[in-house]
């Protein structure tokens, strides 16, 4: 059974399996290892994601082959972009399979099954860094957008409180970070 979030408000598109939609309350639900919940420290020490680039109209077929994994949770999570990232300057469609380190080897095995050769290993650590005031990701983004002044440090100050989360609570169990 196929669970696509696809919300047009969204930039992204995730694929999640039916259990989590029975934990409406539990966002982050789906980030565990071993069937345990991690928490924020685990979560940046251990979560992250393999991203490759999918051109635009493959990117629902590739989902379609990685869905029966997510359903039977051999892969926790998948986001790809609705379009082309312009402000990244990309021409394909990004595709992130996320994991815990932990199982990141035979979740790529999955990911190679159905073709993809390319790849990268990354963090979401590292994600969080390049999204927190300051990072590379959050200042292209607002210049991108052409979001300067008071506007600007708004979206900044929601970022430095959503995302420091993960570092202010470090016992809590990991919700997760809206995108």
């Amino acid at each position: 059974m196929q669970v696509i979030i696809d919300e047009l408000a969204s930039w992204y598109v995730f694929i999640f399996c039916k259990e989590y939609f029975d934990r409406p309350a539990d966002p982050g639900s789906y980030i565990m290892y071993n069937n345990k919940r991690l928490t924020n420290k685990e979560y940046l020490e251990h979560w992250g994601k393999w991203v490759f680039l999918v051109h635009t109209e493959n990117v629902r077929e590739m989902a379609d082959k990685l869905d029966p994994y997510v359903e039977n949770k051999s892969i926790p999570c998948i986001k790809y972009d609705r379009k082309p990232q312009k402000f990244f300057r990309l021409e394909e469609c990004v595709f992130c399979v996320y994991c815990d380190d932990r199982q990141r080897d035979e979740v790529w095995k999955i990911i190679e099954s159905q073709g993809v050769k390319g790849r990268a290993w990354t963090y979401e650590r590292e994600v969080i860094s390049k999204w927190m005031p300051g990072g590379l990701n959050m200042e292209r983004w607002l210049k991108y957008h052409n979001t300067s002044g008071e506007e600007a440090e708004k979206i900044r100050k929601d970022a430095r409180m959503r995302l420091g989360q993960f570092y202010n609570n470090p016992d809590d169990p990991c919700m997760g970070w809206a995108q």
